[in-house]
């Protein structure tokens, strides 16, 4: 199994999952420490709508895209509290306009 991970710019990461569904979106998961409302959210919609409240609302520490088995997960940490998990059919393209690969 070859897993790779591109560090990506936490501005390029907030701003890229206004539009993620570009990216052939697969299953989104959200991870609050602090609060048991991400427990209760069922859709990958609801998740999604809630996490851009989270990423929007709060500093960006890190920004990741991991690849394995053909499959792109970006994963953003929101500070250290909130951590979204989007898994994409179509990494390829997000790391181009990332500017990470050609």
């Amino acid at each position: 199994m070859n897993v790779k991970t591109y560090n990506l710019p936490p501005d390029f990461a907030r701003n890229v999952l206004e539009d993620i569904e570009h990216y052939g979106v697969v299953t989104v998961d959200v991870e609050n420490r602090v609060s048991l409302l991400d427990d209760m959210l069922k859709s990958d919609d609801e998740k999604l709508r809630y996490a851009r409240d989270k990423v929007n609302g709060g500093n960006v520490d890190k920004a990741v895209l991991v690849i394995r088995d053909g499959m792109g997960t970006l994963v953003i940490n929101v500070e250290n509290v909130v951590e979204v998990r989007v898994e994409l059919r179509e990494y390829e393209k997000l790391l181009r306009e990332a500017g990470v690969v050609e």
